[in-house]
């Protein structure tokens, strides 16, 4: 079988998420501020109320969430899902399916977890619910100086920023080869297979049709796992097709 016929649409990962129900040490219930420096994510409320905050060079930002709207971002922005009624459900769409999964974000943790990649490691090690708290929590810890930075001197949260981006770019270098298979056998591929279906039909081929499969999903199969949101239930295990993907290639 082809290996894109296990693939998502346009090699996305889709995963359901119930947000995290427990306050963290500023107070505020909800997830883990991150950044993705890779991807783009976009996040769909399937039920019930909150908010996302946001942080970049264009300053902070705190965008309601209500049942049927979509928030979208682009890789560099922070973000953190609030959820003050503890109701929060979401439909989280990532780009580039594998990469999150594979370690594409940075977590705020203080500057001096950030500035040394085998504490930020260790840190970012979550195996229990217990140990997602207490990464939560730090990231939350390091996510206000950053905020409070932004709102009250825009000249010091620019420097404060482009430091942790600095960091965050430390972190993830080690990762990019791997990542670059990631892109060229998901995203990549679909991308060409699109373009090659452009090329048969001006042929007048339509063989590849003949190929054709389905691929059905439930997230209810798979046991919720402890996630920089909340518990998450994936709609695919990335993991398993990409390698099963390497093999065949």
């Amino acid at each position: 079988m082809d290996i894109r016929q296990l693939m998502l649409p346009a090699g996305v990962g889709i995963a359901r998420v119930k947000v995290d129900t427990t306050p963290g040490p500023d107070g505020a219930i909800g997830g883990s501020p991150h950044v993705h420096t890779v991807c783009s994510e976009m996040y769909y409320c399937l039920a019930g109320h909150g908010y996302v905050e946001t942080l970049s060079g264009e300053g902070y930002q705190k965008i309601e969430l209500e049942p049927s709207k979509l928030v979208a971002f682009r890789p560099g922005l922070i973000h953190r899902v609030l959820n003050p009624h503890e109701n929060l459900e979401l439909l989280i769409i990532m780009q580039n399916g594998g990469l999150s999964e594979r370690g594409d974000f940075v977590l705020t943790f203080p500057e001096a977890i950030v500035q040394d990649p085998t504490a930020y490691a260790q840190a970012a090690m979550a195996k229990t619910e217990e140990q997602a708290l207490r990464r939560r929590n730090l990231a939350v810890e390091g996510f206000q100086p950053l905020r409070q930075a932004m709102e009250l001197d825009r000249s010091q949260g620019l420097e404060m920023l482009r430091r942790f981006y600095s960091r965050a770019r430390d972190i993830i270098a080690p990762k990019v080869e791997g990542f670059e298979w990631v892109l060229k056998s998901g995203a990549q591929a679909e991308i060409n297979g699109g373009l090659d279906a452009l090329d048969f039909l001006r042929m007048g081929r339509v063989q590849y049709m003949e190929r054709a499969g389905a691929l059905a999903i439930s997230p209810t199969g798979q046991s919720a796992k402890m996630g920089l949101d909340g518990k998450s239930q994936p709609y695919a295990r990335d993991e398993i097709f990409m390698a099963e993907g390497k093999r065949a290639g």
